[in-house]
């Protein structure tokens, strides 16, 4: 192999290099829970379409509690640009300006007076909800995230992205654990 090496014109500080470099990403802090949950935010709207007219201009409007755990994590997202252009601006979650949000991010507290108002909207409305944590589950929430065995995974209730009017791709759909 030393000849070989040499016969590339390549000196074995690379093979040395290559070590460090696996060590450094197998010693590497994992990911914390929140910033894995935005993550999956973010990809969500990509695979997601709001009825016309909604969604569509520059900006797309991601709502979240001041409380939320997942708020730091999501400000991370700001200014970054979906698929289709536009530039995520995040909001502090306020009943009275829930229509102007894409997304919304329910954290258990807020959920039962945020989905009152929800539900008072039109059917198509076209706001995307996400639930921070499983251990609230409501027929309107479109996601659902939640930890299992150390992994951050999701069910979808496709009948509430309906009532929405949004559009999931299949793609998604499949990733999904137990959409219904």
């Amino acid at each position: 192999m030393h000849t070989f090496l040499r016969s590339c014109g390549k000196p074995l500080w690379w093979l040395g290099l290559l070590c460090g470099a696996w060590t450094a990403a197998h010693s590497a802090e994992p990911v914390a829970e929140q910033d894995l949950k935005a993550a999956y935010i973010f990809n969500f709207i990509q695979f997601i379409e709001w009825p016309e007219g909604q969604g569509s201009g520059n900006e797309f409007t991601v709502c979240v509690s001041p409380f939320s755990p997942l708020k730091r994590s999501l400000t991370a997202l700001e200014n970054k640009q979906t698929t289709r252009g536009q530039t995520i601006k995040i909001r502090h979650l306020e009943v009275a300006t829930l229509r102007e949000c894409e997304a919304l991010i329910v954290h258990n507290p807020d959920a039962e007076h945020v989905l009152r108002a929800l539900r008072a909207a039109p059917q198509g409305h076209g706001v995307l909800t996400i639930a921070d944590d499983m251990t609230f589950v409501d027929p309107d929430i479109v996601i659902a995230l939640a930890q299992s065995e150390g992994r951050v995974v999701f069910h979808i209730h496709a009948e509430a992205a309906t009532k929405a009017g949004l559009t999931i791709s299949s793609r998604l759909l499949r990733l999904a654990k137990g959409s219904r």
